[in-house]
């Protein structure tokens, strides 16, 4: 196995991050009138900033616990990443996009879709990993039962979005609850 440098790719990725969040916050606009009212208004750019920043954030702190337990960094690991790193990349487009049609339904639905493949991506890498670092531990959100949760609310978000645009950026903000419960509450321990 071809041994990588692990440093490498984390800064690479907390810069890839750090951009996609910058991206993000540059599409929100002063609202055209300076009362509540015209705040009010520019409320779906706002949930879909904070549910893909608060994604990103716990994303990229999964991330970092992942490459912890890493001592290996395969050319596989390399890959996923650098795909991981594509969906993340389109988060901005598509939280302006459901931003400016929150209730359409193909903003959310491929909002949602790219969501649920940038999640899945992550659970093939923290799987790759534990593959070159046989010693690592998985991550305590790698379960069945965790993933289940996340993996549903994706694919009802999906298809809710068919129903009622609205009800699937409701979901993802649950979803998001559920995750940042899982990875915050849950106790983690890492080897380094």
């Amino acid at each position: 196995m071809l041994e990588l440098n692990k440093n490498r790719i984390e800064a690479f990725t907390d810069a890839i991050v750090a951009i996609a969040a910058t991206i993000m916050v540059l599409e929100l606009h002063v609202p055209k009138y300076n009362d509540l009212a015209g705040l009010i208004e520019e409320w779906p750019v706002f949930l879909a900033y904070i549910i893909s920043f608060t994604l990103i954030y716990i994303v990229w702190y999964n991330h970092h616990n992942l490459f912890q337990k890493a001592k290996n960094i395969s050319t596989s690991t390399y890959l996923i990443n650098g795909v991981w790193l594509f969906f993340l990349t389109l988060i901005p487009f598509f939280t302006r996009w459901v931003g400016n049609a929150p209730e359409s339904t193909l903003p959310e639905f491929f909002y949602a879709l790219d969501l649920l493949l940038w999640s899945l991506l992550f659970q093939v890498m923290d799987h790759q990993i534990i593959k070159d670092n046989p010693d690592a531990p998985a991550d305590p959100t790698n379960t069945v039962r965790y993933r289940t949760f996340l993996y549903l609310g994706l694919v009802l978000a999906l298809i809710v979005s068919f129903i009622w645009p609205l009800g699937c950026l409701i979901i993802l903000v649950i979803s998001i609850i559920l995750l940042g419960i899982g990875v915050f509450v849950m106790p983690r321990e890492i080897k380094k």
